[in-house]
């Protein structure tokens, strides 16, 4: 067992424990295993039933986030299963927001969100690549749509499809899909978006061509 959960076990008090062993499904399987350890320490007895029964519950906790996240839909991925309130996962931006974010700002901007939650992993070198692939994939698309006219219904459906290779390519490699984690806030993802789409809007129309005439 890692030893920062038995650190962190060992600060709580007998009830913060206990509702870490009652309310298990919120909790990573490690905080609740660490929480049943802290507590038969200091001599609280649990049946061999009850340690079975939480046992098979911690074993199917961590199968059944796999298995939910082999079997999941684009836009309706099961993702609550993975999503647990415990002060010891990491924070994520969700799949789900980092979709949204992509087809309401760009996909670059929404690699920057991917890129967050995977600095938060032990796999820090994925970084570069998923901001190379936001910045690749917006440039591209900025292209096109300066040759070709590209309107914005097609530019929303590609903004759409961009955001594939984030969620299952990257996610999977970098992430990994079975790993729990606590959901991040998007305000300030939002304030931040809707910040630079206002500047942009302002240079666009203060610059434009017209506004010479």
């Amino acid at each position: 067992m890692d030893e920062n959960f038995k650190q962190r076990a060992a600060l709580k008090s007998d009830e913060e424990l206990h509702q870490y062993v009652d309310n298990r499904e919120k909790y990573l399987p490690e905080s609740v295993e660490a929480a049943v350890a802290e507590l038969q320490n200091r001599g609280i007895h649990f049946s061999d039933e009850e340690l079975n029964v939480i046992a098979e519950d911690m074993k199917a906790r961590r199968m059944t986030s796999g298995a939910q996240s082999n079997s999941s839909s684009f836009f309706f991925d099961p993702e609550k299963v993975k999503q647990v309130e415990d002060e010891g996962a990491p924070a994520f931006f969700t799949k789900r927001a980092i979709t949204a974010f992509s087809i309401l700002f760009s996909v670059l901007f929404g690699s920057i969100m991917l890129a967050i939650n995977v600095g938060k992993t032990e796999n820090r070198s994925g970084i570069v690549w998923v901001i190379l692939y936001g910045l690749g994939f917006t440039v591209g698309l900025m292209m096109l749509a300066q040759y070709s006219h590209l309107n914005s219904g097609l530019g929303l459906v590609l903004n759409v499809l961009g955001t594939y290779p984030m969620n299952i390519f990257f996610w999977n490699k970098y992430i990994g899909n079975d790993r729990l984690y606590r959901v991040r806030p998007i305000w300030t993802a939002l304030i931040i978006g809707l910040a630079i789409s206002a500047v942009l809007i302002y240079i666009i129309v203060k610059y434009s061509p017209e506004s010479f005439k």
